[in-house]
């Protein structure tokens, strides 16, 4: 009975190296210098390549769109951007744009769907518009009040 325990102890110390040796390893391939790629799959993400001077980003962070101008009809400033409203399936439902006041008074928080933005190249500085809309338009649109609407943000 002592040695069939000890064979069965030994038969799954060997078993267990066997498959140790035989799972699935994900190895990391050298990416492009432009480029972060992963061979896992699932949760990570791929940049795309850098691109060439001059041209679009395909992605951005949105800390870089934050505070961006934008531009309505005729190239008029009407407000710029001051956070984005994420749905809970991570789509980019809107951008929060504030417009009006001086010197931070009087000031308001208007949702533009955040399609409607269009992203282009100006030189080498990326500029934000929204060609159908104006700088009146954007003033009487309703207020929206995102301590009212978020509560917990900060």
């Amino acid at each position: 009975m002592k040695s069939f325990v000890l064979a069965a102890g030994f038969a799954t110390l060997l078993g267990g190296a066997a498959f140790a040796q035989t799972a699935t390893t994900t190895t990391m391939t050298p990416a492009a210098p432009s480029a972060v790629t992963s061979n896992t799959g699932g949760a990570f993400y791929t940049m795309p390549a850098a691109p060439a001077a001059g041209a679009m980003p395909m992605s951005h962070l949105a800390s870089d769109l934050d505070d961006k101008d934008v531009y309505g009809a005729n190239n008029e400033k009407i407000g710029e951007i001051e956070d984005f409203v994420i749905n809970s399936d991570g789509t980019v439902a809107a951008a929060v744009i504030e417009v009006g006041g001086f010197l931070g008074v009087g000031e308001k928080d208007v949702l533009i769907s955040f399609s409607s933005l269009q992203m282009a190249m100006d030189g080498n500085k990326m500029r934000i518009s929204v060609p159908e809309l104006t700088k009146e338009s954007l003033t009487s649109a309703q207020d929206v009040d995102l301590d009212t609407v978020f509560p917990d943000h900060d």
